[in-house]
């Protein structure tokens, strides 16, 4: 019981995280508004571009395989795993952007800081959109929830004393 708790988690985390981090890594130059403006502020920012979110998509279809092929009992559990790696993939970088997205309505200026908001936006995205696929486990959702605060930070954190962030949020 145990064991399937921490394989279902796993089975989220990995692609979610290696979806969300992606991006740091290959941030392209090409934004996904492409410089346009919604009510006077960037739609998005230049933060979020086509070939960061194509990465993080796919660098998190790829963690979920390599997870899968490490651990081939999360088929078991979740039979239809190659779609949910799928869509929590997507889902994670349409959080992310989402958020962006909000951020500049509120007045919050890219790389401003939105507390809980910056923290959990890729994993509520992915959330919602794995729905598509599977209803997740409540203790799935609430572990997600209350160790991205925390795993979240300090990665950010991390990225940005290694200087792959400009803020450390």
């Amino acid at each position: 019981m145990i064991l399937e708790s921490i394989i279902l988690i796993l089975a989220y985390l990995v692609p979610l995280y290696v979806a969300n981090a992606t991006p740091i890594l290959f941030h392209g130059k090409v934004p996904v508004d492409f410089g346009k403006k919604y009510k006077g502020e960037r739609i998005l920012g230049k933060g979020k571009t086509i070939l960061g979110a194509l990465c993080g998509v796919l660098g998190g279809v790829f963690a979920g395989i390599i997870f899968y092929l490490a651990i081939p009992q999360v088929f078991e559990l979740i039979p239809n795993y190659f779609s949910l790696i799928i869509v929590l993939s997507i889902g994670g970088i349409v959080g992310d952007m989402a958020k962006s997205f909000a951020k500049r309505r509120v007045g919050i200026k890219s790389g401003g800081k939105w507390f809980l908001v910056d923290q959990l936006d890729f994993i509520m995205g992915g959330l919602i959109f794995s729905l598509i696929v599977r209803l997740p486990e409540i203790h799935v959702v609430l572990f997600l929830l209350i160790a991205t605060v925390f795993i979240h930070t300090a990665t950010n954190i991390i990225a940005f004393k290694l200087k792959l962030k400009k803020v450390p949020w």
